[in-house]
């Protein structure tokens, strides 16, 4: 169980009673970003619903509670991960997965201190087994003997989940194939390219896939685990344990009534468990 998990009430009433004056000494915390609701790393054909910024989050941490965040965006998900390998971070806001496939080659032990709610304040994840909206598949089940689509390795809601889905249901596609990016998954079958394909459920309403698609074009057959949607990650090889703290407790301070309106929703909460089994020793 991650072990920063402080008791919400009594962190959020200390903070809303007082601000810890700003402390000259404190160093930035470097953090690498890619936020699927940010405008500084969504395409620019979903900034209707992508609108998220943070430099006013930014601003009140450092004048209310002496915290500095250093964000550095990254609209590419491999720029984001080639970032994160390099260990030149001490943190980390994206999909989990992205940093967490990471901590090895990075040498970094990453601990998830909040999640970051969507602009509606879901917190959660799914992958989307879908088919045309005419297609003859009615069920999951339909699936065996059939071409699907599913993510690469790096997308953990279409291709880890997606597989475990699949294994758990006794399902045995004909052929199974990856592709890189949702929109990619999209176009093979409207191009009847596959029977099926699994995307992440935000992909017809926040990725560039709205650029040719419409969710009414696509029947959902079925959706893969929960997992956390976006979370800010530190290095807890590089941070010490009461800073991190710290950092979570002013977070969550400035979440819900709280929360900057840049932030499109109720901002931060306490991390939801999730531990990949791909990531326990063997």
């Amino acid at each position: 169980m991650n072990k920063f998990l402080p008791l919400l009430s009594v962190g959020i009433a200390f903070l809303s009673s007082c601000s810890t004056p700003p402390s000259p000494g404190s160093r930035p915390l470097k953090i690498a970003v890619n936020d699927i609701y940010c405008m500084d790393t969504a395409c620019s054909c979903v900034h209707d619903v992508a609108a998220r910024t943070y430099p006013q989050l930014l601003e009140k941490l450092k004048a209310n509670y002496g915290i500095d965040l250093q964000l550095v965006y990254f609209s590419e998900t491999y720029q984001l991960e080639d970032a994160i390998a390099s260990g030149e971070y001490d943190g980390a806001l994206c999909k989990p997965w992205y940093a967490l496939r990471h901590q090895k080659e990075a040498g970094a032990n990453f601990q998830r201190i909040v999640d970051v709610l969507d602009p509606n304040n879901n917190r959660w994840l799914t992958g989307i087994v879908v088919v045309p909206a005419d297609s003859p598949i009615q069920t999951l089940e339909d699936l065996t003997g059939k071409h699907l689509y599913i993510g690469q390795a790096d997308a953990y809601e279409k291709h880890q989940a997606a597989k475990r889905l699949l294994e758990q249901k006794g399902i045995r596609p004909g052929k199974v194939d990856t592709n890189a990016s949702c929109g990619e998954n999209v176009g093979v079958l409207l191009d009847e390219e596959a029977d099926a394909a699994v995307l992440s459920d935000y992909a017809l309403s926040a990725d560039c896939a709205v650029d040719f698609a419409r969710p009414e074009d696509f029947r959902i057959l079925a959706r893969t685990e929960q997992i956390p949607l976006t979370s800010l990650m530190l290095d807890m090889n590089k941070i010490e344990e009461a800073e991190a703290d710290r950092l979570q407790r002013a977070l969550l301070a400035l979440s819900g009534k709280n929360a900057p309106e840049t932030l499109l929703g109720n901002g931060f909460v306490e991390p939801a468990p999730w531990n990949p089994p791909e990531l326990e020793a063997p």
